[in-house]
């Protein structure tokens, strides 16, 4: 159990890593350098801050994040015998590699489509174009998705409290995101977005 456990905690250090620095923040650093990422810091009159601010910003944002996450890392009160939290464990670990690698799919499916947006502001191409194949044939926001079931595994995994406020403010800060970027792509193409929203799910396939 110990080996499995550490595995385990081997296998989501490595996958939050990548997700968060290697394609996350790299993606959106190089986007930054672009001009094509939505900025992290306000526009001082017509001018932005410059791109070492703006990563310096971010980089404090993660630090001040893993802090956060030591001192409220709280089990939740709930008592497991040793063969529920293994069969936890394992479901959880399923859940997080899935969402992981749906994350990972829909992002390699965006290419150079893909950007980083907040649930105030959106940022397109000026040559962008709507993806609709790969996840996005069945669900307009993979990525989304995948951010949560690899959430909801690393509740099952660790229950504690710190990932449970976690979810719950992804899901409604990704929620308002998806609907502001579901408003500019409307926008932006117009009957081909509404034929794409009437043959695909918002966010869960088949279902919603």
């Amino acid at each position: 159990m110990v080996m499995f456990s550490w595995i385990v905690n081997v296998i989501v250090i490595v996958g939050v890593i990548y997700l968060t620095f290697g394609m996350a923040l790299a993606g959106w650093v190089a986007s930054l350098r672009k001009g094509q990422a939505v900025t992290l810091l306000p526009e001082r009159g017509n001018r932005r801050w410059p791109p070492w601010a703006q990563l310096a910003f971010a980089l404090l944002s993660l630090v001040l994040a893993g802090a956060l996450f030591y001192v409220l890392w709280i089990p939740l009160p709930v008592a497991l015998s040793e063969s529920t939290a293994l069969w936890l464990t394992i479901g959880g670990l399923a859940l997080f590699l899935a969402g992981l690698i749906l994350t990972l799919w829909a992002r390699r499916t965006l290419g150079a489509m893909w950007g980083i947006s907040t649930s105030r502001k959106v940022k397109l191409l000026p040559d962008h174009q709507l993806i609709q194949t790969g996840p996005y044939a069945l669900v307009r926001h993979p990525m989304y998705l995948g951010w949560w079931l690899s959430l909801v595994g690393l509740v099952l995994i660790y229950h504690t409290w710190i990932l449970v406020g976690l979810l719950a403010m992804s899901l409604v800060i990704f929620y308002l995101r998806a609907r502001r970027e579901e408003a500019v792509l409307a926008e932006k193409f117009g009957e081909e977005w509404q034929a794409y929203v009437a043959r695909s799910k918002f966010l869960i396939p088949f279902i919603y």
